[in-house]
């Protein structure tokens, strides 16, 4: 999964709107971008095999080939273990919550989104993701996941479809109904002052594909002295964390400043 660990942000920022969404974005994202880094290190690796698998479903048989996917095999017992996620989810969480004093709920949000890596890299790596990090072989059959990463056309659609269903869902919620606003601390606006944000979800959504389409078409492998490619996809996370910035910074709604209605009712 690529794009698909930032959707988990956009539904969880609705239920902390204090909380900055950037923040939730690089928290889904943040056991990938502490794997680049312990890859460039050594204290981690991941390497692409040029092999193909074969998939049989209903008697018709599909060939994949990893070649240009990352990772198709990797170790990674610090970063995509269940015990090292929570680890790092604490930690995060904590410093973020008290960076920007905020409640508990932000902080139970910023944990959640981290802990979502791991069920969504569960539906499509193979098997070195998984609940207690170990790694094995079966038959397909007998797998706890679906092994897409064997076939960048289904890595490219399962993200994307992921990551488009919250963005449906944020851009659903930017004006919640007025009684759910209230409750949840945000301005309630006249349908008539309401702003069009149609070209901040385009946006949004043309940088999701291009990010994507070159995760699962060009990404290659990222051996361990391949500083350059390493740090591409750490910029790369980080990059995408800062464009949902923006898209909180262009869909929030605020209230109109005093002097400001008091000129409009003159």
């Amino acid at each position: 999964m690529w794009i698909a660990h930032f959707a988990p942000s956009l539904v969880l920022s609705r239920f902390a709107p204090a909380t900055p969404l950037w923040a939730l974005a690089f928290a889904g994202a943040l056991p990938d971008f502490l794997h680049f880094g312990l890859t460039l290190v050594g204290l981690e690796s991941s390497h692409a095999s040029h092999g193909s698998s074969t998939l049989e479903y209903m008697g018709i048989e599909f060939k994949g080939s990893s070649t240009n996917c990352f990772p198709y095999s990797a170790t990674y017992p610090y970063t995509h273990s269940t015990a090292g996620q929570l680890i790092v989810a604490t930690v995060f969480a904590a410093l973020i919550t008290l960076s920007y004093r905020l409640s508990l709920v932000s902080f139970a949000t910023l944990v959640l989104a981290t802990l979502s890596h791991l069920p969504l890299d569960m539906a499509i790596n193979r098997d070195e993701s998984n609940i207690n990090s170990a790694q094995y072989r079966r038959p397909i059959w007998k797998r706890h996941d679906v092994p897409l990463f064997d076939y960048p056309w289904g890595t490219f659609i399962s993200d994307l479809g992921i990551f488009l269903f919250a963005v449906l869902f944020h851009a659903r919620t930017v004006y919640p109904p007025e009684q759910h606003g209230s409750n949840m601390g945000i301005p309630v606006i006249p349908v008539e002052e309401r702003k069009d944000m149609t070209f901040g979800y385009m946006m949004l959504l043309v940088a999701a594909v291009g990010t994507q389409a070159h995760f699962s078409f060009f990404g290659g492998e990222v051996e361990q002295d391949n500083i350059v490619k390493g740090g591409l996809f750490m910029a790369e996370l980080v990059g995408f964390a800062y464009v949902l910035h923006l898209l909180q910074w262009y869909t929030t709604v605020d209230l109109r400043k005093p002097e400001e209605e008091e000129k409009k009712n003159n």
